[in-house]
């Protein structure tokens, strides 16, 4: 999932609503989870945090930072009960039944600059979040998460999910 932006208004319940419906082994948040471009908007990061554990206590939680939430490492890292069990990156990699998905936010670059700076194969995925967009680019195997945040227009409202043997997207205006 990706551009939540925490706390909006509606995003505790959507997030509970995907949740439920997914049940995750894992959870991906790519990016622009919330705002946190100063040390003292920790807590937001630490609030979203607890949400997401007080649903899913069960799921591994992976915060791939974004660029409205560049001191969000700093903060789980400073956060003694996240420290150990919550994984903060700026790109995170997902290697599933032999195929690799590149996941990180996108404001770094274009996807040309992102795949040749990651090292990505010509049958790897990239997962970008940044762009208002919900959709997927096979032939540039190039993956637009869209985002969760009411901001976004409602085509581009959804995430993403990956199984053992596929992947696929899915919208919030279904």
């Amino acid at each position: 999932m990706s551009n939540i932006r925490f706390p909006e208004p509606h995003i505790e319940s959507t997030l509970s609503s995907i949740i439920k419906k997914e049940e995750p082994e894992t959870i991906v948040l790519d990016g622009d989870t919330t705002q946190c471009y100063w040390d003292y908007e920790c807590p937001r990061v630490i609030d979203v945090l607890y949400v997401i554990r007080s649903i899913a206590p069960w799921a591994q939680i992976i915060y791939v930072q974004g660029d409205m939430d560049p001191h969000a490492i700093k903060c789980i890292m400073a956060e003694p009960r996240y420290r150990e069990e919550i994984i903060g990156t700026t790109m995170y990699i997902a290697d599933v039944s032999s195929v690799k998905y590149y996941i990180l936010h996108g404001h770094q670059g274009d996807i040309d600059q992102l795949r040749r700076s990651v090292g990505a194969g010509p049958w790897d995925w990239i997962i970008v979040g940044q762009y208002k967009r919900l959709e997927m680019d096979k032939l540039a195997r190039v993956i637009y998460v869209g985002g969760i945040t009411r901001e976004f227009p409602p085509e581009a409202r959804g995430y993403l999910v990956i199984t053992d043997s596929n992947h696929y997207l899915r919208s919030l205006s279904q």
